[in-house]
């Protein structure tokens, strides 16, 4: 099976996704991480130099190179700026709903993320929230404790497995 994890940057999509991982003995991927990897550019280079619509259909690509089973897979907060990611993304998908205070106070210790420079956070969700909700198979809140968060996503699995 395949897991996605979809939502705003700094919604905690990177340590939900390699705690759940550990928990179900699935690989963690961070799609960034392959985008970067398979470019020899990081992402900040890559929108510097090739700009956003490059950097899409480089995370497009890194989605149909995802092995067929036993992942989960952390994805950037745009994936679902384009709508084909979706039907690539075969798998269960969840989106971490996190208040923007808690992504705000997350980001301060962060990197520089590229869309950020040129946009705010409250722009970014009013553009995202409702494609984000399209993408999504389940919402689970990410506002604070990450074990009971991947708690409520093995939950939802163990249900659906089980219909």
């Amino acid at each position: 099976m395949r897991i996605y994890l979809i939502g705003m940057p700094g919604s905690g999509k990177t340590t939900i996704a390699r705690n759940l991982a550990k928990a179900l003995g699935y690989t963690y991927i961070d799609l960034d991480g392959v985008i970067e990897r398979d470019a020899h550019l990081f992402i900040e280079e890559i929108f510097e130099k090739y700009g956003e619509a490059k950097f899409r259909e480089l995370e497009t690509e890194a989605l149909t190179k995802i092995p067929a089973d036993e992942v989960v897979v952390a994805c950037g907060g745009g994936v679902v700026i384009k709508k084909e990611n979706k039907e690539l993304m075969d798998g269960i998908k969840f989106y971490l709903d996190t208040d923007l205070d808690v992504i705000k106070e997350r980001l301060e210790t962060d990197y520089h993320r590229p869309l950020l420079k040129t946009k705010t956070l409250e722009q970014l969700f009013d553009e995202r929230y409702f494609k984000y909700q399209d993408f999504a198979d389940a919402v689970v809140s990410n506002n604070y404790d990450v074990e009971q968060t991947v708690k409520v996503i093995l939950n939802y699995i163990k249900n659906e497995v089980n219909q």
